[in-house]
């Protein structure tokens, strides 16, 4: 796993770059939509589902 990216928490449990701090370990993320116009419209493109999890 990467190094924490300090300054992001994230909250998904299940994205395999979460740690059990709400740390996210990806390295670097990428955020959409483009055309977003408010937080709803936003969302972690990063997200990968971990090993356990089950969205696969």
């Amino acid at each position: 796993m990467d190094k924490e990216i300090k300054g992001i928490t994230c909250q998904v449990k299940n994205c395999k770059y979460h740690d059990e701090s709400n740390n996210c370990h990806a390295g670097t993320i990428r955020v959409g939509d483009r055309s977003a116009t408010s937080i709803s419209d936003t969302a972690c493109e990063t997200f990968e589902c971990c090993d356990s999890c089950e969205c696969r």
